[in-house]
């Protein structure tokens, strides 16, 4: 075989020098093109190696021909240069001139041994008689072959091919190609079609393996990409964990110094990557700031394009007595006019297009008394934004600028009077009262200094003027339009010649008493026994204010600290901190509402009232100590005689029955309510006795219902019975006779849930029943028909000794403390366990979660203090204790703390001073509550310091 491949390499060298050619085809471009194609390939690749030179030279024209004017000349030298002609045989290849013109060259000049038909259509036939082909019969070869041949040529016949299968792939196609190679090659037709099998094979070999290389390198490549990628989500992943925790980190040092800050912090910590860190920083924030309310506006970015050589740009705030209604305005603000804030919705109410800056407003909110240029003072209806009065000082024109603004502006608590305080071109100053229905001037009485204290006692009836420069007070009378005589005030400080920003009176307690400042002292007088109370150096301060009725007083640092004062002038409770000192503060009358604004445009409330919460006054009822059911849905009060039933969520009484159990909520004692909120499961126990009742009381007409009667086994020892309404308000579950129990109150009939039982909840959506045993607790599921389905037991740890459960809202998870006071949280499906870390104090009340899950809020007592430990119930690890109202100081022996959920997001807490608190509970509830505060977005600068790389956004946005 190598030596006839080796001939077919090295060719004879044809007369002119040309390379000789193994073959020609002849053929019909018309009809037979795709064929001879295929055919001339197939010759040349067959029994080759693929990555070797062709195995022989096949002439085919359309290929062969080079680019001449005279065709048949090139045919001829072609034909010359060939071994063998190979005629594609076909009608139309009989009809054509130039196959019958190759023909008779190559017999001329060659002959007919070395001439191979191959029939590509029409018909063929041999006569052996004649020795001849049948030209009746064939119609696939030119004439001039007739008589040419003495015996039966060689022919391969191709007419069963399709188009489709003219490859050497084909295995007859291989065959017929071999059958014409043969000759050429001088190889046994079977050796060819054996040496391209193997060739065949060892290419499919070759390309599988190949295929299977790049399969691999696929393979590689994508695990590389995929791998890559989770190392990059891990990375980044981790980097958030970090800068979380770096945030929260930060919070923590700011908790003392800055509150807002810290909850700036706290809350981007979180949007990082919640962690049990971040929600530490975020219930710290919560404990931190317990007096700010809502930030109604916030800081300026930017206060350098405001400030003056003088003074930076102020921003203006006033609050009505009723501590209802503030109004606002800043150089800051893009609003044109004074905006009005409900105080008890910390929303904006209003705009009105008012001029000048807000100095007053009626003790009802309902007037709005502003200063305009120059030294007037309007008056405008803040429910219709109308104005209805300006007044004016008169001669005002040549005002120098160090006398233009009014120093003191106070309205009288019926709206009836307006005083002010000012200066006149000639550098007098004059104290003069408006009557606020016309306009017109009552009076005008000359002082030494326009930095007077002017302010009206609580009727109306008579204002209160005190002149630091001369010492004195004196009355005017508004019946009688008359000035009572001067009275002195001895050892009263003058008149100072610092800032006159710093210079003020300040009345309260009905105009009877003064507060007077300088930018570092203070002192507070009876101007009715015209004696100094207190007097007090204070540190650098920018505003300071009074609470009207109550004599608290409010003192704004220049570090932006917001700090109360009591009536001595002690400091007391610090507030909050503004990102810039405060340009002006304002108290209402009873000192529980506070509006602070700064000199950046910042605008805060705050609130002296119950810290971290709000109280619910329920007919301002006390209650003690498991006066709380352990859903939160009632607070129930026994009395003489009757128990009284009320909803903590809208603070109403639901009902009451003619019923007094000797113990409320407590050991032997458990109450349900429906849905509806229309009818109570009472289930109870006389005198300690393991027997008692179970009855089901209408609210409305406070009377049984025909469902009820005695049980047996409702409690052992200190294990607290249970019983609650199902969805649907038709069936009640409880712990009656020994067993827990499904009661239909439709039929009064009973129906088993399963053996024994420690103690028993229901999660808030009434759908879960966890059921605490001896060995562990079993979780069941409330077909939403009749009966409950067993659906996980988890085995608690051997050494607890569980004391109370409770199941959050979904009914995924429960938790309980023990009598060590430890607390486990339990994941019902899966049966994972988490203890719970910290302070752990000797004695421990229920624990409650937060509605979205997340937290844990336990009571404790010690023996000075009550409080709630805040749990992270995803780790165990504690995130804070909050300490109660009131004070350590008043707890009484054996009052505990009650925890338990309430409605929306907030737990509800009864503690030693008998009253319900209601708290804001939950990330997503402390989240809210955080943005009410602080909205911006944290600097450029810190925002690159802690997140660099990483896509954080703003988390109030």
């Amino acid at each position: 075989m190598g030596g006839a491949v080796g001939r077919a390499e090295v060719r004879a060298v044809a007369p002119d020098g040309a390379k000789q050619r193994d073959a020609f085809i002849s053929y019909s471009q018309r009809k037979n093109a795709l064929l001879a194609k295929k055919l001339q390939r197939g010759l040349e690749r067959l029994a080759v190696s693929r990555f070797r030179p062709m195995g022989m030279s096949v002439f085919r024209d359309v290929t062969s021909l080079p680019a001449t004017h005279d065709l048949w000349q090139s045919i001829q030298r072609e034909l010359a240069r060939s071994r063998y002609l190979i005629l594609l045989a076909s009608p139309e290849a009989a009809a054509s001139p130039w196959v019958a013109k190759e023909v008779d060259y190559w017999l001329r000049e060659r002959d007919s041994e070395h001439l191979i038909i191959a029939v590509a259509s029409g018909e063929i036939e041999w006569d052996d008689r004649a020795g001849d082909f049948d030209w009746q019969k064939t119609t696939s070869l030119p004439r001039n072959l007739a008589g040419r041949f003495t015996s039966v040529p060689l022919w391969v016949d191709l007419r069963e091919f399709e188009e489709a299968y003219y490859s050497l792939r084909y295995p007859p196609f291989r065959a017929a190609v071999a059958t014409i190679a043969s000759p050429l090659r001088g190889r046994p037709k079977e050796e060819l079609e054996h040496d391209d099998f193997r060739q065949l094979r060892f290419v499919k070999r070759l390309s599988w393996s190949g295929i299977a290389l790049l399969v691999a390198l696929l393979v590689l490549a994508v695990y590389g990409f995929f791998d890559a990628n989770m190392q990059r989500r891990e990375a980044q992943a981790q980097a958030r964990v970090s800068a979380s925790q770096a945030l929260a980190a930060r919070s923590g040092q700011l908790l003392s110094a800055s509150p807002n800050q810290a909850a700036q912090y706290a809350l981007y910590a979180e949007e990082t990557r919640s962690t049990p860190d971040s929600r530490r920083a975020l219930a710290q924030a919560v404990a931190a700031a317990p007096y700010a309310r809502r930030r109604l506006q916030a800081d300026a970015d930017s206060v350098t394009d405001k400030e003056s050589a003088t003074r930076p740009a102020e921003t203006d705030v006033v609050l009505s007595a009723d501590g209802m209604t503030a109004a606002y305005r800043s150089a800051f603000d893009q609003v044109q006019g004074v905006r009005l804030y409900n105080v008890r919705s910390a929303q904006q109410s209003r705009v009105v297009r008012a001029e000048g800056t807000p100095r007053a407003l009626s003790r009802d909110g309902r007037v709005l008394a502003t200063e305009v240029y120059l030294n007037r003072v309007q008056l405008w209806d803040t429910r219709t934004g109308k104005l209805l009065r300006t007044m004016a000082t008169g001669h005002t024109e040549d005002l120098p600028r160090v006398g233009q603004g009014l120093y003191a502006l106070v309205l009288s608590p019926d709206g009836r009077w307006v005083g002010a305080s000012h200066y006149t071109p000639e550098g007098e100053a004059f104290v003069v009262v408006w009557s606020a229905s016309d306009g017109s001037e009552i009076t005008r009485l000359p002082v030494s200094d326009a930095r007077v204290g002017i302010g009206f006692s609580a009727d109306g009836s008579r204002m209160t003027l005190v002149d630091k420069g001369r010492r004195e007070v004196r009355e005017f009378l508004t019946d009688s339009a008359s000035w009572e005589a001067a009275r002195s005030l001895p050892g009263m400080s003058g008149g100072t010649a610092e800032a006159l920003r710093y210079s003020e009176v300040l009345l309260f307690d009905g105009a009877r008493k003064a507060l007077t400042r300088t930018s570092r002292r203070a002192e507070v007088w009876d101007l009715e026994r015209r004696r100094r109370m207190a007097v007090r150096l204070l540190g650098p301060y920018e505003d300071m204010t009074v609470a009207e009725g109550k004599g608290t007083f409010l003192v704004g640092g220049k570090d932006g600290t917001v700090r109360l004062y009591d009536t001595a002038l002690r400091p007391g409770t610090t507030l909050g901190r503004l990102v810039r000192p405060a340009s002006t503060i304002a108290m209402s009358a009873d000192g529980t509402q506070i509006t602070v604004a700064s000199y950046g445009g910042e605008l805060n409330l705050f609130t002296t009232g119950v810290r971290r919460g709000q109280h619910v006054t329920l007919g301002y009822k006390d209650f003690t100590f498991g006066d709380l059911t352990p859903d939160g849905r009632m607070a129930v009060r026994r009395t003489e005689g009757r128990t009284e039933f009320w909803d903590p969520g809208t603070s109403r009484r639901l009902g009451r029955i003619p019923y007094a159990n000797l113990s409320v909520n407590l050991e032997d004692t458990a109450y349900t309510l429906s849905g509806n909120k229309r009818y109570v499961g009472m289930q109870s126990m006389e005198g300690g006795e393991d027997q008692g009742r179970f009855d089901i009381w209408d609210l409305r007409t406070g009377k049984r219902t025909n469902c009820g009667g005695a049980t047996d086994g409702v409690s052992s020892g200190l294990i607290r019975p249970g019983v609650f309404f199902l969805p649907g308000d038709r069936y009640v579950v409880g712990y009656w006779n020994g067993a827990v129990e499904v009661l239909d109150t439709r039929t009064c009939t009973r129906g088993k849930v399963t053996e024994g039982s420690d103690n028993l909840a229901l999660s808030g959506d009434r759908r879960t029943l966890v059921i605490l045993n001896g060995d562990g607790v079993d979780t069941w599921r409330w077909d939403g028909d009749q009966a409950f389905e067993h659906v996980a037991h988890t085995t608690l740890p051997t050494e607890t000794q569980p004391m109370s459960i409770s199941v959050d809202h979904e009914g995924k998870q429960a938790a309980f403390s023990d009598w060590e006071s430890h607390v486990y949280v339990v994941r019902l499906a899966s049966g994972r366990r988490v203890r719970a870390t910290g302070y752990l104090p000797h004695d421990t009340s229920d624990v409650a979660f937060s509605r979205d899950g997340k937290l844990l809020f336990q009571g404790f007592m010690t023996e000075n203090t009550r409080g709630v430990r805040v749990l992270d119930a995803g780790s165990g690890d504690q995130l804070d204790v909050w300490t109660t109202d009131p004070p350590a100081g008043s707890v009484q022996p054996n009052e505990g703390m009650q925890v338990v959920p309430g409605p929306a997001n907030d737990i509800l807490t009864l503690g030693p001073d008998h009253k319900i608190v209601r708290r804001t509970a939950g990330v997503e509830a402390w989240h809210d509550l955080l943005c009410g505060l602080v909205s911006q977005p944290l600097p450029a600068r810190e925002r690159d310091r802690y997140l660099e790389g990483l896509d954080v956004k703003a988390p109030c946005r």
